[in-house]
């Protein structure tokens, strides 16, 4: 009876706008669920053109698909920031989420009141969080057989794009060492496709842009400068420019740019890379004396290209002012600048710190963006497991983290609405596994049943035979940071979501 007067007192409106809200959200978790899992399946998009192309990426999935609710569009905005924080586990968030709403509306309908509830489940959440920490296992080797493990799941079995990426690895971590790999080296963004025969591994750093000029050869042992900024006169505006005092600034300005690379050119200096333009007559000085130009550069080939040549970055102002001593002790060395291996952009060798990229190959112009972007997911969780660690994958962390929640519960002080919001996170910590088992082919409920739900449980099923298996000795494993960030944004939407009154045109 308690329950049935507080749902008399709920706004009608609040529950006819949290059903709608959850009911889009749940459409487009329907859109996605079915991918995850070595058994899921793909979706063909289609566009306005009637071009395709086939994918179980989820953030892809719910980029392309057309949104009109505000709900829906919310839940794909947070699944775009999950893809951008750690590169993988958007059908994950998307999974919890749907769930998690679910049980917490068949709850407000029955009279539980929605700040309570809210906290219970965001208290839940925390307590995953703080237990998948605890749970994590460390990597401190890159050959570790466990890091291998959880690359290959996320290249989705690919053995090839595997070995690639460990053997990069390898080799920065050989060449450097282990830290620079962890906290310096950009793994995920030394990945790019070519027309080529065989994808492979490529010594230096790429850039993807193509100087101005074409030179016809390599440099090799080259002294360098790295400018953040242009080298260009003093920008001066139309009406001072037009006056005989203005005229006399500019070419003031443009003679000294001049004079500096005349310095430039004697101390032998044969290439400068620049994060904006150069003035054209400048460029032509440097193309002239065999200088190599390459500006307006991206910030993080500015920040590489300063990580391995040792070069120390300036500005225009700096450079208009510093002598020869100066100029030499703000340069760096580079082993070579190679354009021989790609047509549309340069790999740069440098001689403080060793860089390699990736080089992707394939049959097909789609099938190569698709390479691409599973390449950068493998690489994504490569990195996340060297920083973070791992747990168990395929849904058996979550699994095993529910008897720990539940006797965590002696210790809150919370009242009944707050404890449902707790317990209801607890019911939908199997959803994953249920629904990677439901994508196999098998009944998620009688596959749940069969594993043990305590923290030191390593078993899950295998998607082949339907069998419990031991999920730490074949590998079965993800990033504890994609976990971390699953839950994170599963909360933020949950929370979001939840505390959704009315929804109104705004002007």
């Amino acid at each position: 009876m308690e329950n049935s007067a507080a749902n008399m007192s709920q706004p009608v409106s609040y529950i006819q706008t949290l059903e709608a809200n959850i009911s889009a959200i749940n459409s487009v978790a329907d859109t996605v669920r079915h991918t995850v899992g070595p058994k899921g399946l793909d979706v063909m998009l289609v566009d306005s053109y009637g071009d395709f192309k086939c994918t179980n990426d989820g953030v892809e999935i719910l980029s392309s698909i057309q949104i009109q609710h505000p709900a829906a569009k919310l839940l794909i905005e947070i699944s775009k920031a999950q893809e951008k924080q750690v590169g993988d586990g958007t059908t994950s968030v998307v999974i919890f989420a749907s769930e998690i709403l679910r049980l917490a509306l068949l709850k407000i309908k029955e009279g539980y009141k929605v700040i309570p509830l809210i906290k219970g489940i965001v208290s839940a959440i925390d307590k995953v969080i703080e237990l998948l920490e605890r749970l994590s296992t460390p990597v401190n080797r890159v050959d570790d057989p466990r890091l291998r493990s959880v690359t290959h799941i996320a290249a989705r079995g690919d053995k090839d794009l595997t070995n690639l990426i460990i053997n990069l690895a390898e080799s920065i971590a050989k060449e450097n060492s282990y830290e620079y790999l962890v906290s310096q080296f950009n793994l995920f963004e030394s990945i790019y496709t070519c027309s080529r025969r065989d994808s492979e591994i490529i010594s230096g750093y790429f850039i993807p842009k193509r100087p101005h000029y074409h030179y016809d050869y390599d440099f090799y042992d080259s002294k360098c400068l790295v400018i953040d900024g242009p080298l260009e006169p003093e920008a001066f505006s139309s009406e001072v420019i037009s006056t005989d005092t203005g005229v006399t600034h500019l070419d003031e300005s443009t003679s000294k740019l001049f004079s500096v690379a005349e310095k430039i050119k004697n101390l032998g200096i044969k290439a400068i890379f620049l994060s904006a333009s150069m003035l054209p007559k400048l460029e032509e000085y440097f193309i002239k004396e065999g200088i190599f130009v390459l500006s307006n550069l991206r910030q993080k080939d500015i920040k590489a290209l300063l990580r391995i040549s040792g070069a120390k970055k300036v500005n225009r102002q700096k450079i208009l002012n510093a002598d020869n001593s100066e100029i030499k002790s703000v340069s760096g060395q580079l082993e070579a600048i190679q354009r021989s291996f790609s047509p549309i952009g340069v790999f740069i060798k440098g001689t403080s710190a060793y860089e390699a990229t990736i080089l992707l190959a394939a049959e097909l112009e789609s099938a190569l963006a698709e390479k691409k972007r599973i390449a950068i997911d493998a690489a994504h969780a490569f990195k996340k497991c060297l920083e973070s660690g791992y747990v168990l994958g395929g849904g058996v962390a979550e699994i095993n983290l529910i008897e720990r929640l539940k006797r965590s519960q002696d210790s809150l002080i919370f009242n009944k609405d707050t404890m449902a919001g707790f317990d209801l996170v607890v019911d939908s910590l199997p959803a994953l596994f249920k629904q990677i088992t439901y994508n196999a082919g098998f009944d998620p409920e009688e596959k749940v049943n069969l594993v043990n739900f305590h923290a030191s449980n390593k078993e899950g099923i295998d998607l082949e035979t339907g069998n419990v298996i031991n999920y730490d000795y074949q590998g079965i494993l993800d990033p504890l940071a994609t976990k971390i960030s699953i839950f994170k944004i599963v909360k933020e939407l949950v929370s979001q979501v939840l505390k959704i009154k009315l929804i109104l045109q705004a002007k």
